[in-house]
Formats: structure tokens, sequence, C-alpha cells
């Protein structure tokens, strides 16, 4: 046959020659001549594929012959590896050939493939570029991010006041606190003299919680896609907020619509101890403010954190202090319940007391239990609004409660003022 034969002309010789064997007398002569032409047409059509396995011999052949040649020149591995490749990359080429062509044939595929079959080394500079996170078009859409389940939180310095202040709970708009302002007298006489007459006085301490509120604006699609419980997130928050607005506030509150507080007590102010040297605080005023207070109180000392950095670095000479061994006026706790100390008495950090500063009240000193008195109004309120900025998609919450603190007796209490 001089011309390869077609498919359909191979396969009408096929059927023909089913047909005559079919037959009760089948054509001897037709049969032979269909077998000659079916056999001329499977040489041609096996021509390409026997071309293509002898080459592959061949270049099998001359890599074998080519590696012996480098290894007798004393060629280095990474130059016999390198042209080896060559040769191979170029076998698998021609062994392509009679196979169906890939219609992956695009950039991002030849680089993947590369990567699979000889790591990252074996990419050219441009293909390194096609894969890499850092761009979202070259693949970094592909790589996922993972969000940690714990939100990390500021620390919020909360003041420690209810640890020390009488706290008492209403259920109504005020609370009366008697309060005695004077002692009976008990006097001596004669055998036959009268005795004096005398009675304690007492007066009464009106208390008057003030609300205190917390609002929350929140979008309905955070409340429903957000990785987090938002409500509980928000109710979190709003303890947080109410802590620290009232420690601040029973610290140096004005007492108007707020708490008061006891550094800014105009009484406990007027009766402050100044120290000696102006913007100073000393080791010496320190010790002197416990001669302000009465015997019988159970006193501490309340201070923020930089003033008790301060004090940690003083010590006490025998002529300020009468402590020949010069030992800090801070002690720490030894073990146990055993409380670090300040010239012997327990104390606590409260941030929003001033710091060192001229005319700052930075220290007190009292008993707190007996002086300052918290109020507490039973009952928290929490409001859920869905309807206000319902067309905004909004949702508000507003928490809502009651309380207020307020210096009820002023003996207690000592201050100590920064001379200005």
């Amino acid at each position: 046959m001089a011309e390869l034969a077609t498919l359909e002309e191979v396969g009408r010789e096929v059927k023909a020659l089913r047909a005559e064997i079919e037959k009760p007398n089948p054509d001897q002569e037709k049969i032979v001549r269909i077998n000659q032409f079916l056999d001329g047409a499977e040489e041609k059509i096996n021509q390409p594929i026997t071309r293509a396995q002898q080459q592959l011999v061949s270049q099998e052949a001359e890599i074998k012959e080519f590696k012996e040649l480098l290894e007798k020149s004393g060629a280095s591995a990474a130059e016999q590896k390198a042209r080896v490749d060559a040769l191979e990359i170029e076998l698998a080429r021609t062994a392509a050939a009679a196979a169906v062509t890939d219609y992956h044939d695009g950039p991002e595929y030849k680089a993947l493939d590369a990567f699979v079959r000889g790591g990252r080394g074996s990419l050219d500079v441009e293909q390194k570029a096609l894969l890499r996170t850092d761009t979202a078009g070259d693949g970094g859409v592909l790589v996922t991010s993972e969000m940690n389940t714990e939100i990390t939180k500021m620390i919020v310095e909360i003041d420690g006041i209810r640890s020390i202040a009488r706290v008492r709970t209403t259920g109504s708009k005020t609370l009366e606190i008697p309060v005695r302002t004077g002692i009976p007298t008990a006097t001596y006489e004669g055998e036959v003299e009268a005795g004096g007459e005398s009675t304690s006085s007492y007066g009464l301490e009106t208390v008057t919680p003030f609300r205190q509120t917390f609002v929350v604006p929140i979008s309905r699609d955070m409340l429903q896609d957000a990785a987090f419980n938002m409500e509980a997130e928000i109710m979190t928050d709003a303890g947080e907020a109410f802590a620290f607005g009232e420690g601040n506030g029973f610290v140096v509150g004005s007492g108007h619509k707020q708490p008061e507080g006891f550094a800014a007590n105009a009484v406990l102010q007027a009766a402050a101890r100044e120290t000696a040297a102006s913007g100073v605080l000393d080791p010496e005023a320190i010790i002197l403010l416990t001669g302000d207070l009465k015997v019988g109180y159970n006193p501490v000392y309340v201070m923020n954190r930089t003033t008790l950095a301060l004090i940690r670095t003083f010590r006490g000479d025998a002529a300020s202090a009468g402590d020949a061994a010069g030992q800090f006026l801070w002690m720490p706790g030894m073990s146990g319940a055993v409380a670090s100390t300040i010239n012997g008495y327990p104390y606590i950090l409260a941030p929003s007391m001033p710091d060192v500063a001229g005319s700052a009240y930075a220290m007190a000193f009292g008993d707190f239990r007996r002086g300052y008195t918290i109020v507490d109004r039973t009952g928290l309120t929490v409001i859920r609004d869905e309807f206000t900025l319902a067309d905004q998609g909004i949702v508000k919450f507003t928490l809502l409660r009651y309380n207020t603190g307020r210096v009820t007796l002023t003996e207690p209490i000592k201050l100590l003022k920064i001379k200005a």
C-alpha cells in the first residue's frame, strides 16, 4: 500500500472479513486479499511507534555511554547530574510524542510539576515567583489562616477599696446610716456628791446610690458571624467597666452624681499631714502618719503602684526613724497569710491614688471599714434593644446598676499630702 489506510477503510475491511468467515462456503481468495490489506495497514500504523521505540532504546544507550564517559573524565557529580537530567528530559519528551497532549500546559502547572519532581531547587526564578503566599494572586488565597480561641486583652487596673471598706446593700432609693457623734463622759465624785449626767449623741448619714450605665451598640452581623460569643464578651467587658468606674469614684470621686472619694473629701484634706520637702515623699512622713490615728483602729496604707515602688527604696536610720540597722520600710511577707508590710502595717494598691507630686494627696492611712461605706442597690438591669436601631441592623445592650460610696466617719482615715 502506497498510502496509509484510513480508519474508515480498515473498519470496512474488518467488517467484510467477518461477514466472509461467517458464510457456509467462504471465498478463500477474498479472505487472503483482505488479510493482506489489513497487514499492510497495521504495518503503516505501527511505523511511528516502532521508530519512537527504537529512538528510546538508542537514547537510553546514549545516556549510559555518556555516564561512563563523564565518570572517566572526572566530571563533578553536579555536572553529571545536570547533563543526565537534560538527557532524561529529552527522553521524556520523545516518549510523550506518541501520547495524547495534556492540556495543562500553563506556567503554574509546569512550575508545580517541576516542584513535585525535584523540589524547590528545580524551579527557575520565574517559576519560584509563581508559588508564594504573600501575594493573593500568586497562590496566597489558597493559604487559610487560623484564629486563636482566646482574645488577648490589656489589664484593667481596679481600685480594691471594696476589700477594706464597709459594704451595705439596700433595696430602696436611699440608706440611712446612724453615726455616733459624741460619747458620754464618766466623772468622779465625793462620798455624798451627785454624779453628773452624760449621754451619747447621734446623727444620720443619708446615702443615695447613683446609676452607673454601660451601653454597647453592636451590629447583628457581628453577633451572628463573629468567631466568639459576643454577648458573653459584652458582659465581661461590662463587669470590668463597672469595677473600674466605681473604684475610681471611691478614691477620687467628687460626690456629685457619683461616689465621694476619700482622697477628695474636704474634711480629710484639711486635716492631712504634709511632707517636709516640696514635691518629695520622705520616709519620716510615712512613719509619722501612723501617729495621727487613734489606737484601736485596724489601719492599712493605701497608695498606687508607683508610690509603692518609691517606698520600697526607703530605709530607716538612727537619726530619723530610730532604726540603727537601716532596714527597709517595706518588708516582704515571710510565709502563709503574713502579707507584705510598710512600717509594720499592711497596704493595698489603688491605681486611682495620685502620683507623688506637689499638692497631691499621695497616701492614705486608716481603718476604712469604720470610715468609708459602700452602698449597693440590689439588682442589675440588662436591656437588649433590638428595635430602636433595627433599620440599621444594630442591637443596643444597656446595663444598669446603682451604687455609691462616701466617707461616713472622718476620724479613722488620714491623708498624706505632698508639700507644694
